[in-house]
């Protein structure tokens, strides 16, 4: 069963025993209560027991890396301060977010044994951040929070330990604060920068505050903790600062981690980056920094930003785009000029953007809404128009916009996998095109409703090229697709061989009934081998390596249950016809030992959708 029903399973559980057993104590004493209280049993196990740990696969296959974290944070940590921000939750006394999620201890187990260690070195009661992996899976870095700073860590997989960086003090406001160079022997920190103390509040305000309208039509949002006068903006200027600079990591050897940086103290000026991005050849630095004029009335997401590839000192090569205050963005429209910038990562230093053809309006007509444009360095002369699009560009992940991502899924030798969407019909698409070709007539390969999950044809696997960047996972013209498989009877995730040439695919795996086990990556290249992940209404989930073709499969972790009081719950599809005669459907979840006929209190979760036609809007997920 999907994560989503779990957590609603055990909330509609727990919501219903708490109301029984709270009635129960009531209507025995009411005592008076200080403090905070605890939830009777069994609530309060269910609650307290450790989540389900996450895994992340290294870049060759060789090690599952295990993170255990907390689900319910402490009160100390929900206590700690808190500043509201450009639509930020910043806690000034670590210099990173407020609550953001937390890893307390890290294992590896090596996928083709089996075998599990523990990594040691990592201080008790850590609030770890989740790792990332050098390229060539040697090492890996994470950070540390606090109540002085957030550190800098290093992991080590041939000896699964950890050692903190002296001297770093990061600043994980914005973007990306640690990644890996391309040579997977330095990083890339955004580290806070030598200032002075906070700015004070004032004791009395030090004049009106003036918000100046254009006299245009914009929309108008709401949105949650903006920035409200002038001493905001200071706050969240000193906060989200930060000053770049290259760490270089001793792979041979465990021990303080020594920063390189220039004679001015970093790589180029302090200055608040929603993005930084290395180039493949590791020589250059796509940044993306924010600029006055702020905006009370947007979010940080929404501040003009200056666009520009740096060289390793900092020095500007080529602006790439200054983008203005995104207020006037039409709904579901983008901006004009350069977005979702992002380096090809098959060449050395090849940039790629999209720009509207439509002036960003999606309710204007146009032949074209889009077009993308590769450019390469040393960014002399003009960029290459690389393909035109009919309708809106799009990330891979979502639905149209989006200014700090690219949307495109490289492959090898040039090709990649780009998508438009057509706001009207709700209609997705996705084309092959080649960096080769500019000017190319791209080539269909999916269409269907975004609603339409019947029809979906999975996520590409990806694999982590020796640079660190990621491409299709290729055999040949073949891709492999990992998808969740819905039907009228629910979820079967699969994996499929996908044909680029022929647009066939063949089926390599599907979760049988009775079970939910889902691909989360390769082992080998020919997909001959890959892990899953598996779970049933009587175990809970675990890692296994699944062999193609064969019902065998080896076990890589042994989680216990964290809520074994929930077994016994069954779930029945109930399908009904609106009074439309659209077919509708929805899961209900029953206690253990429940009888036929009873009544029960129960809880209804809905939320509404758009649908463009009656057979998607009555799909089963």
């Amino acid at each position: 069963m999907r994560n989503n029903v779990r957590q609603m399973m055990v909330l509609l559980v727990i919501a219903v025993a708490f109301n029984s057993c709270y009635m129960a104590q009531a209507q025995e004493t009411q005592p008076v209560l200080h403090g905070y209280q605890k939830a009777p049993q069994p609530i309060s196990d269910i609650l307290n027991a450790p989540p389900t740990p996450l895994v992340q696969v290294s870049p060759d296959g060789k090690w599952l890396l295990v993170a255990d974290h907390l689900i319910y944070p402490p009160i100390s940590d929900l206590a700690q301060p808190m500043l509201r921000l450009a639509g930020l939750r910043i806690n000034p006394a670590t210099n990173g977010r407020h609550h953001p999620p937390r890893t307390v201890a890290l294992s590896l187990v090596e996928i083709s044994t089996g075998k599990a260690r523990k990594v040691t070195g990592i201080p008790a009661k850590a609030y770890l951040s989740f790792p990332l992996w050098s390229p060539d899976s040697a090492q890996f870095a994470l950070t540390n929070t606090t109540t002085e700073g957030i550190e800098l860590w290093r992991g080590n997989a041939a000896t699964a330990t950890a050692v903190r960086g002296e001297g770093i003090r990061i600043n994980a406001i914005m973007g990306e604060p640690v990644q890996w160079m391309p040579d997977g022997k330095t990083l890339l920190v955004q580290t806070v920068p030598n200032r002075g103390k906070a700015p004070v509040s004032p004791t009395s305000p030090e004049g009106p505050i003036i918000q100046e309208s254009d006299g245009k039509k914009a929309p108008v949002r709401t949105y949650e903790d903006l920035l409200a006068n002038a001493h905001d903006e200071a706050l969240f200027d000193y906060y989200a600062t930060a000053q770049l600079a290259l760490v270089h990591v001793h792979s041979a050897k465990l021990g303080p981690v020594k920063a390189r940086v220039s004679t001015e103290g970093g790589l180029g000026k302090p200055g608040i980056f929603a993005r930084i991005e290395p180039s493949p050849d590791g020589k250059h630095v796509l940044v993306s920094r924010i600029q006055h004029p702020y905006s009370y009335l947007e979010p940080e997401s929404s501040f003009p930003r200056e666009v520009e590839v740096w060289d390793l000192k900092g020095k500007l090569e080529y602006k790439v785009a200054s983008l203005p205050l995104a207020d006037h963005v039409p709904v579901e429209g983008v901006l004009t000029g350069p977005r979702d910038y992002d380096w090809v990562p098959t060449k050395p230093a090849t940039l790629v953007w999209a720009e509207a053809l439509d002036g960003g309006d999606p309710k204007a007509k146009a032949p074209y809404r889009d077009r993308l444009l590769t450019f390469d360095a040393p960014f002399k002369g003009e960029p290459v128009e690389l393909v035109k699009l009919e309708q809106r560009f799009v990330l891979q992940g979502g639905g149209p916009g989006g200014r700090n991502a690219s949307g495109i899924e490289w492959g090898e030798s040039g090709i990649a996998l780009v998508r438009d969407y057509n706001r009207d019909r709700r209609w997705t698409r996705t084309f092959l095109i080649d960096i080769s070709k500019p000017g190319q007539q791209p080539k269909l390969i999916w269409e269907r409703s975004i609603r339409d999950q019947y029809r979906d044809p999975g996520r590409p696997l990806l694999r982590t090229l020796a640079n660190g960047k990621r491409i299709l996972r290729q055999q040949g013209d073949s891709i492999f697709l990992a998808g969740n498989g819905a039907s009228p009877k629910g979820e079967f995730p699969f994996l499929d061989r996908f044909n680029l040439a022929t647009l066939k695919s063949e089926r390599i795996f599907q979760c049988a009934d009775g079970q939910y086990e889902s691909v989360i990556a390769m082992v080998s290249d020919d997909s001959s081998r890959f892990i899953t992940r598996h779970e049933s209404p009587t175990e809970p989930p675990n890692y296994f390596v699944r062999t193609a073709s064969s019902t065998d499969k080896k076990e890589l972790t042994n989680f216990p249950d964290p809520a074994p009081q929930l077994h016994g719950i069954t779930k029945q599809l109930v399908t009904y016809k609106r009074a439309d005669g659209v077919q509708l459907s929805f899961t209900l979840y029953l206690p253990a030992n429940y009888k036929a006929g009873q009544r029960l209190s129960t809880i209804v979760w809905a939320y509404p959708l758009e649908f463009n036609d009656a057979d998607t809007a009555g799909q089963v997920s």
